[in-house]
């Protein structure tokens, strides 16, 4: 059965479903159809979208940042300064601001927080995105100095992200390991509810909250009384609960049903300004099979992108020759991937690598077999299939691990036992790109153990520089080398489209580490 058969098929089960019933009979209630869920919700030791798209409902940060990814707006901290060395910044905090709980904000609580993502005990895989930290101290009860070692030009645009969260002391102590799975606490404009693994996130409305960014015309309440985050692992479903009312709003529709949605006369569509989102696979340098630069390269020659992304995303991408998306701060294209199964096979007879009888390459009685690493997603396993094939024509035999998505991050970030892994890379500059690869954060983000150290020079100095060019500069370096040595495969730019039911208004796009909603602050279920 094709796939546009099956969405049909499904849409009488969907409409007979509770989950409708609820839906379509709750004026109140917004649901947001995802693909995946987190393993947890802890801002500064989960690093997936899965776990970002609901901690900026739950959590607030000193800072925020509109859907272009640059522009700058007061969030927590009504105004800050920045020292002219670029080493002191001081927040001067809101005073009207209180957690779920009732009690009111003080910058002890954002000390407390910002102390939380860079102590080595936490072992945030974020840690590096609040930079070289000196101090963090509470000048008085609603005064934040935060002191640099170093300058770092984009530390305002990383405390704008999930792991800036500002959180509550009391309740981290009070759940221990439980942290961000029994419960949260935070500042956002909507509290923890009721969290069924897998299923589904209920968050209530924040009635206290005032304190939205000035770029939604609502700054608080949120509109609507709850945001049900709802997991529908099957695209078909996806695609048939927003056809037929049962779902709200999805960011993570199908490629393949994307124009089908497109003309449906009951769905609208948008698209922030800036939404970077890579697909990638990424090679470990420091396994036997995949150590050596010239099998990486190889691996990277023999994957026919162009076919990939029109076969796989259905066109509803854009081929990245690149691991940083064209168009982003700082972008270097000087060093692109290509297609070129010639060229593989010739890089692994240099190396060594002989087919054997069966066509896959041994050397000294040892099979050209990595492992891969991919959630087991319906995009993913079709993908990596795709991907698998691809490599079997130049003689390397791609071994596929597809455990579901939060088990693949889990081992993905902590498992020593593969060569490569699949994911999505969401990012804003060049710079927050390449930053994953410097030595200091293996093993994650540094999942591919890339270890050098005029890479971690070359992006030292990208943070530190007060002078664009400078900065940009230093960071086209480590493109090029991040590309030479094929650390990373890099597959597709995936594009967001915003999908919401039109019996809402003010739904709008965001983007930022490519989740598509942000706040919701003005969303609202539409008069009829």
């Amino acid at each position: 059965m094709s796939r546009r058969l099956l969405a049909a098929a499904l849409i009488g089960a969907v409409l007979s479903s509770p989950f409708v019933a609820a839906a379509q009979g709750a004026r109140d209630t917004v649901s947001i159809l995802v693909r995946n869920d987190s393993v947890g919700f802890d801002p500064h030791r989960v690093s997936g979208r899965g776990a970002a798209e609901v901690l900026f409902m739950l959590t607030d940060t000193l800072v925020a940042v509109e859907d272009d990814q640059k522009t700058l707006h007061p969030l927590l901290a009504k105004s800050w300064t920045v020292s002219p060395d670029g080493l002191t910044y001081v927040f001067d905090l809101r005073q009207d601001v209180k957690f779920c709980s009732g009690r009111a904000m003080t910058a002890a609580d954002v000390v407390y927080s910002l102390k939380r993502l860079v102590a080595p005990e936490t072992r945030s895989p974020a840690a590096w995105r609040a930079g070289k930290v000196r101090s963090i101290t509470a000048r008085d009860a609603h005064t934040v100095e935060y002191v640099l070692e170093r300058p770092y030009n984009e530390l305002l645009l990383q405390l704008a992200q999930s792991f800036g969260a500002i959180i509550d002391k009391e309740e981290v102590e009070k759940l221990g390991r439980d942290y961000g799975v029994k419960g949260l606490n935070g500042t956002g404009p909507f509290c923890w509810g009721d969290w069924k693994p897998r299923s589904e996130f209920v968050l209530n409305r924040h009635d206290a909250y005032r304190w939205g960014p000035a770029f939604y015309e609502n700054r608080g309440p949120a509109h609507v009384a709850r945001m049900v985050w709802k997991v529908v692992p099957e695209e078909s479903s996806i695609v048939a609960a927003m056809q037929t009312g049962a779902g709200d709003i999805t960011y993570v529709a199908p490629e393949w049903a994307v124009e089908q949605m497109k003309r449906d006369p009951r769905l609208a569509v948008a698209s922030p300004r800036v939404s970077n989102y890579t697909a990638f696979l990424g090679l470990r340098v420091n396994k036997e099979l995949t150590g050596d630069v010239r099998v990486r390269q190889a691996m990277s020659l023999a994957i026919n992108r162009e076919e990939l992304v029109k076969g796989l995303w259905f066109g509803q991408a854009d081929p990245a020759t690149t691991y940083v998306s064209p168009g982003t701060l700082d972008w270097n294209g000087d060093v692109r991937a290509r297609f070129d199964p010639d060229a593989a096979n010739r890089l692994l007879d240099e190396a060594g690598w002989v087919r054997g009888a069966d066509g896959v390459r041994v050397k000294d009685g040892k099979r050209l077999a990595p492992q891969l690493v991919a959630a087991g997603t319906p995009g993913w396993r079709t993908r990596s299939e795709a991907i698998q094939g691809a490599l079997k024509r130049v003689g390397i035999d791609l071994r596929l691990l597809l455990p579901e998505p939060a088990l693949a991050m889990a081992q993905i970030n902590s498992s020593p036992d593969f060569d490569a892994y699949a994911l999505f890379a969401p990012y804003g500059t060049a710079g927050e790109a390449m930053m994953v690869f410097h030595s200091a954060g293996i093993p994650a983000p540094n999942r591919v153990n890339w270890r050098d150290a005029a890479t971690d020079a070359l992006l030292d100095g990208g943070q530190v520089a007060l002078d664009d060019a400078e900065r940009a500069a230093a960071y086209a370096k480590v493109q090029r080398t991040i590309m030479e040595n094929a650390v990373v495969i890099p597959l597709a730019h995936e594009k967001l489209f915003l999908f919401s039911n039109k019996r809402l208004a003010g739904v709008k796009p965001h983007g930022i580490y490519n989740c598509g909603v942000y706040k919701g602050l003005d969303v609202k279920v539409a008069a009829r």
